[in-house]
């Protein structure tokens, strides 16, 4: 005979012993929050907010994380005034502001803020972890991109396209042939997203001769990539 008071009796009594915790656990107590992000002056601005629990001493610590493209995976930033644990007075509330300047682009920046709440024994009685939202920081730097050099019927023609967040200034584009510079043309610039045909006179080149074409070889425009800056083709 199955005794379904008694099996009723103890699962009432493990819900009861339950609940509470579960309901502890989804109650935070500290948050991380990202309160500016700014992509022209490459600051940020975090944000930890701590609520008093059990009258206990509230404490907080910043670690500053970085991905990169490079590095795709978020890490640590080891800088001054972070890994630290900070005490809060004895209030209902507390928040706390950190501003990190001089990120590096292009990278995605994050603040993970631990929290504990402490007794007069200076035991831990309760820890928490709050992870900020991402602050993004772009390469907004021109970049410049030769996509075509060729022969032209007086001349040779350079292709260059700006695929970067902002204009170029003026810069040159130098041509080669056979490894020997034959000229070069200025550009005034290029405006984000767009491309320009640069022309420069001569006479054709031979069958089998090799064609170069090199953007901004005085490296006056300062890219987000320096690495793209040439053409090669063959006539």
């Amino acid at each position: 005979m199955i005794r379904w008071r008694r099996i009723i009796g103890l699962c009432a009594a493990l819900f009861c012993l339950l609940a509470p915790a579960a309901d502890a656990a989804s109650t935070g107590y500290g948050k991380a929050l990202l309160v500016s992000c700014d992509r022209d002056t490459h600051v940020a601005m975090f944000q930890g907010q701590v609520s008093a629990y059990r009258k206990l001493k509230m404490q907080m610590r910043f670690t500053l994380q970085v991905a990169t493209p490079e590095a795709p995976r978020f890490r640590r930033v080891v800088a001054a005034g972070f890994g630290e644990w900070i005490t809060a007075p004895a209030v209902r509330k507390y928040t706390y502001d950190k501003t990190v300047e001089g990120l590096l682009v292009p990278a995605s920046y994050r603040m993970v803020v631990d929290f504990r709440w402490r007794d007069a024994r200076t035991r831990t009685v309760r820890s928490e972890r709050s992870i900020s939202p991402v602050c993004r920081q772009p390469d907004l730097r021109p970049d410049l991109v030769l996509r075509d050099v060729r022969a032209d019927r007086d001349g040779y023609v350079a292709v260059v396209f700006n695929r970067g967040k902002q204009a170029a200034g003026a810069f040159d584009v130098d041509f080669l042939r056979n490894g020997k510079a034959i000229g070069s043309t200025r550009v005034l610039g290029v405006a984000p997203g767009t491309s320009v045909d640069v022309f420069l006179p001569g006479s054709r080149c031979g069958e089998g001769e090799e064609l170069l074409a090199v953007v901004d070889p005085l490296s006056e425009v300062d890219e987000a990539n320096e690495d793209n800056d040439d053409f090669k083709v063959a006539c």
